[in-house]
Order: structure tokens, then sequence, then C-alpha cells
């Protein structure tokens, strides 16, 4: 059995959508819904991405090593556009984890500490991310990741930007449509929402450049007498 978390699709956030929107269970135009939700997804995605590298959380729990490709931020991760992962290490470091963890590293069931390497893994019809060893405690991933604009019309399909915008945006929308007094204020808090994550998105990719505290990494060149260190 998988100990996968519950995690936002398309037929969870249609639902939350229609209920928001205070509409009867079977009555209002469930296509118009479905458009509304769908160009949520679509503008939120266009919103954010720049076509620059972001980072992801994603925090682990004890006892638990596979999990969604889902941020804490309630975003798809692509697995193709994983860059590198780096798990947290007391209050300022973070260590980064290769890729790979064959069946000799899973058959000990009861090793506990903290993961040293990460994996793609196929789990009841989903790949899922997992850690090895199985985490002791709960500890916090940095996933350097693209963002990847996916089909979001299906039950299944999980949005491509963080789900909280997502239906947030496709509640303003869907109370406008609806004629609904309080639109206006669902649409400022998605402007709120929208403006606090391009910060966080932008603070994600500060370039510190080096320093005496944290040097350049040094380099090889090619001399007339062979190769030697710089920098």
């Amino acid at each position: 059995m998988s100990t996968l978390p519950t995690v936002q699709t398309y037929a969870t956030m249609l639902q939350k959508l229609r209920t928001r929107c205070g509409l009867h269970p079977t009555i209002g135009n469930a296509s118009a819904l479905e458009d509304i939700l769908t160009s949520a997804n679509d503008y939120v995605f266009a919103q954010l991405d720049e076509g620059l590298p972001i980072t992801s959380t994603l925090m682990l729990a004890a006892d638990t090593p596979e999990y969604p490709w889902i941020s804490d931020e309630g975003e798809t991760i692509a697995r193709g556009s994983v860059q590198s992962v780096w798990v947290e290490q007391g209050d300022t470091e973070r260590v980064p984890l290769p890729q790979g963890i064959h069946h000799a590293m899973r058959a000990d069931q009861s090793l506990r500490a903290i993961p040293e390497r990460y994996d793609s893994r196929y789990i009841d019809g989903e790949w899922s991310l997992e850690v090895w060893p199985v985490p002791d405690q709960p500890y916090r991933l940095f996933i350097d990741h693209n963002r990847v604009l996916t089909r979001f019309e299906q039950p299944t399909d999980k949005p491509s930007a963080p789900a909280r915008l997502v239906l947030e945006y496709a509640i303003a929308m869907g109370k406008a449509h609806y004629g609904k007094a309080d639109a206006d204020v669902v649409g400022q808090s998605f402007r709120t929402m929208l403006y606090k994550e391009k910060v966080a998105q932008k603070e994600n990719r500060r370039f510190i450049p080096p320093s005496a505290a944290c040097p350049s990494r040094p380099r090889v060149v090619a001399t007339a007498n062979g190769f030697r260190q710089v920098g």
C-alpha cells in the first residue's frame, strides 16, 4: 500500500470551486466551471513562469519514504525538470542529495536516518519522490526545478501552479461569472497572494557573489606546461 498523502486534483478543486461559489451540487453550468478552473491554471502558470529555475520545498515526515511530486505550496514538480535536490540540516546548512536508490538500499526496512539519496519511483500508478534512508524525523527538502505547463482537465490531473493560487483565482472568476457580491473581495485576495508568491519566487533566485566567507570554486585550466588549478 502506498503511503502518499492526498494531493489536490482537478476533481477535488472543481468541487471546492463549486462550493465556494455557493452553487448547489447539481445546479449550475458544469462546463462553465470547468472552463474557469482550466483557464485559472493557465493564467497563474503564465504569471509565475519566467523561464528560470525556481526552488520549491517539500517537508518530509518521519517513517515515510515516498512523497508525491507536489511541493508544500501545492505545485506540481515535473520530474524531468528537476536540477538538484537538497536536504536541510540544522537552521542554515543544506546538503545535496545524489539521485539513485537501488533495491539493496531498500532491503533494510528498519534503517532510519537523515536522507542521503533520492529517486523517482512508480507506485500505484503514480510517480513518487523516494528518499533513502527513511527519515527518522521531519526534514525539509529544497528542490530546484522548472515549471512545466501540463494538461489540467481530467479528474486526476494536478495543477501546474500552486493549487491555492489557481483555486483562489478560479473562485474570483466564478463569483464574477455568477454575479456574486463578494467577487471583488476574492479578486483582491488573489492579487495579494500572487504578489507574495512573486516576491518569494524572486527571493529564491537572488545571486550572492563569492566572498571571503564563501569563496568561488577552484577551476582547472590548460597551459603550455599542462593543466593547473586556478582560483
